[in-house]
């Protein structure tokens, strides 16, 4: 375990939930909103999705512009793209917004990239599924050397990106869910961040031979998480919009699940788990396969301090489920900030001491 206490990220889809009192356009002012709390409170990223035409699940197509405006709204806390679905691009146009939103900020940006997990995504952009990690390879080869040279290569010519790209934008993530993601994570010399499709026990492992094959790579882990001072309060206020959001997830990847896609076959081995959830989905459910945190801060800060043991570097916290309004996400964020992450830190001391001894 590294002496560095986890870092604590803010993980965001941008959701609007019918019912939920909250409009697309809503749904993007109340982000900036948060992310200039969380900035004050001392979280360390915000990350934010990038999805189309997922309906009330995601309106966070335009990441970049988005973050855009959380970086003039905030000073200190990292700028994620978590993540850019790379076969969907132009490489040479997604060196050009990191680079130009990293000048912008600061030099705060954080990136991650990944396949696409939606057939509608990938067909809606001309992708074949069987396609999608070979030219995710491809173009992941084309950004890291644009970005680690600053200089485009088309054809017979040569073109200097500007704003140039810092150095320290070589550095990314790759989204990970099948074990041969995480392979190739370690591969290609990327961090590896993974969120709630799978339960914690079999993403442990998968981080464990991470780990094994890269150990120098930095790892993150994504889940629901609520807290107000009551634990009762806290679960009835934030269980129906995770619920509604684990449904979505669901939905939106059951093709994958049901199918033989080529590349994909993960995905259908873990077809046994859509089912179980989707007859018995409850708090206690996800909160027992590892994939939510909600209650109160000491119930909180118990769920990361065991995140926290494995050797985590990021923990990505997906406040409520695109339900809550403002007031209640900040609220939930400055009892984090001040009661459980002091708690995190406290409960790491003792065991990096005895270690040192």
């Amino acid at each position: 375990m590294s002496d560095t206490p986890v870092r604590l990220d803010l993980f965001m889809e941008l959701a609007s939930p019918p019912g939920g009192g909250r409009d697309p356009a809503r749904a993007i002012e109340d982000a900036v909103v948060v992310a200039r709390a969380a900035d004050r409170l001392g979280f360390d990223a915000v990350w934010l999705a990038e999805h189309h035409f997922l309906g009330d699940y995601s309106n966070s197509s335009a990441p970049d512009v988005v973050l855009g405006a959380m970086a003039r709204e905030t000073r200190r806390i990292g700028l994620g793209f978590g993540v850019l679905p790379l076969p969907l691009h132009d490489p040479l146009r997604v060196a050009e917004r990191l680079a130009t939103l990293d000048a912008l900020s600061g030099g705060r940006v954080l990136w991650g990239i990944g396949r696409g997990v939606t057939l509608t995504e990938l067909e809606a952009f001309g992708v074949a599924p069987g396609e999608s990690r070979a030219l995710m390879r491809a173009n992941h080869d084309a950004l890291r050397q644009m970005l680690r040279t600053g200089m485009a290569e088309r054809g017979a010519a040569s073109h200097a990106i500007r704003p140039p790209p810092h150095p320290r934008l070589e550095r990314g993530w790759l989204a990970a869910v099948s074990p041969e993601s995480f392979d190739l994570a370690a591969e290609l010399g990327l961090d590896v961040m993974c969120g709630p499709f799978k339960p914690w026990p079999l993403v442990r492992a998968d981080l464990a031979r991470y780990r094994a094959r890269y150990p120098g790579g930095r790892t993150s882990f994504a889940i629901a998480a609520y807290c107000e001072p009551d634990r009762r309060s806290a679960r009835e206020r934030a269980g129906p919009g995770i619920l509604w959001a684990f449904r979505r997830i669901m939905a939106i990847t059951r093709p994958l699940l049901a199918g033989q896609i080529a590349g994909y076959e993960h995905y259908r081995r873990l077809g046994w788990l859509a089912p179980m959830l989707e007859r018995t989905l409850s708090l206690g459910l996800l909160e027992r396969l590892g994939l939510a945190a909600v209650g109160d801060p000491s119930h909180l800060a118990r769920r990361l301090a065991r995140l926290a043991a494995s050797g985590l570097d990021r923990v990505s916290l997906i406040v409520g489920g695109g339900d809550l309004d403002v007031a209640s996400t900040v609220g939930c964020l400055e009892l984090i900030a001040h009661e459980v992450r002091p708690a995190l830190e406290r409960a790491r001391a003792p065991r990096t001491e005895t270690a040192r001894a």
